[in-house]
């Protein structure tokens, strides 16, 4: 009996799930996956996910092993040694100059003021998303229309992060 002739629970079960890879090398479900049910679709798709994580892992620790290497390369050489000193010695020259002028009182409140334009648009910038997300969800569409006719896509982003404690 093959994979696409075994019935559980009346539900015919094929346990071949089809996987396609695009031109960048991402790998996503195929939808047409005959026979899969949604429970077999999920956990396909949680493994691809945790196979691409332990993939990104690897990698990451590849390229910190060949970073050292890289890195150890320049600091093994005299020459650079010497003339990274010289830049170690003008950077703090540079950083107590900047440190001088920033503490007149009208450079002081430009840098304030940057500051606070930055949170404002880094606040602006995440209400928009929750926005665009909530428009998405709504509508169903994909673009919204600028008030001088200019065509924008919606694009979501999705990420791992470790939960905070």
């Amino acid at each position: 009996m093959d994979d696409e002739e075994k019935v559980i629970e009346g539900e015919e079960v094929n346990h071949d799930v089809a996987v396609d890879s695009d031109v960048e090398g991402d790998t996503q479900l195929d939808g047409a996956v005959e026979g899969g049910d949604a429970a077999t679709m999920l956990l396909s798709l949680e493994e691809l996910i945790k196979n691409h994580i332990e993939s990104i892992d690897k990698l990451k620790s590849e390229l910190k092993q060949h970073r050292e290497m890289f890195d150890d390369t320049f600091n093994n050489n005299p020459t650079y040694r010497e003339h990274e000193a010289k830049v170690k010695e003008v950077t703090k020259a540079k950083s107590a100059v900047k440190q001088q002028i920033t503490k007149q009182p009208s450079v002081a409140l430009l840098e304030q003021k940057v500051k606070d334009l930055r949170f404002d648009m880094n606040e602006k910038n995440k209400t928009l998303s929750d926005l665009l997300q909530d428009y998405k969800d709504q509508t169903g569409a994909t673009s919204i229309e600028m008030r001088d006719g200019q065509v924008l896509e919606i694009v979501s982003t999705a990420k791992l992060v470790k939960p905070s404690k």
